[in-house]
């Protein structure tokens, strides 16, 4: 679950009891994240942590050995039809020298001309939150 929420706190328990098996929270949604870590882990989630353009990657970086997925976001949350952020691909490269085996995601404006600047050197797993799924065939033909 990607929670684009103010108080991403008070949704850990009803997500966990609603069967989710991963948290995805903003960074600046939180005063403590290290407290939600934990408490997404003691509810037997992954967790995973998301930052908004405007946010440094080096702000995730104390949390990045706590967690399973850093997620970039490459619009601004909130908003549909945006267009892709290419400029957030350097925190993308970023994370992936300075942490190896983390998981990293982007959202936002991602489509069949946008998925291969997301794909050529960084994820090994990337989202695609954002993509036009109707011209989904023009990306592997």
């Amino acid at each position: 679950m990607h929670m684009m929420v103010s108080k991403p706190e008070q949704w850990v328990k009803p997500m966990a009891v609603a069967g989710a098996n991963q948290y995805t929270f903003h960074l600046e949604a939180t005063e403590n994240p290290g407290a939600l870590i934990k408490d997404i882990r003691e509810n037997g989630m992954k967790v995973g942590l998301a930052i908004k353009p405007g946010t440094s990657v080096e702000y995730l970086a104390p949390w990045a050995n706590q967690i399973d997925m850093a997620l970039v976001m490459t619009v601004e949350p909130g908003f549909g039809g945006q267009k892709f952020m290419e400029d957030m691909m350097p925190k993308v490269h970023w994370l992936r020298t300075q942490f190896p085996s983390l998981d990293i995601e982007v959202d936002g404006g991602v489509g069949p001309d946008t998925v291969h600047k997301c794909a050529e050197p960084f994820g090994r797993s990337l989202s695609f939150m954002a993509l036009e799924v109707r011209n989904f065939s023009k990306i592997w033909n």
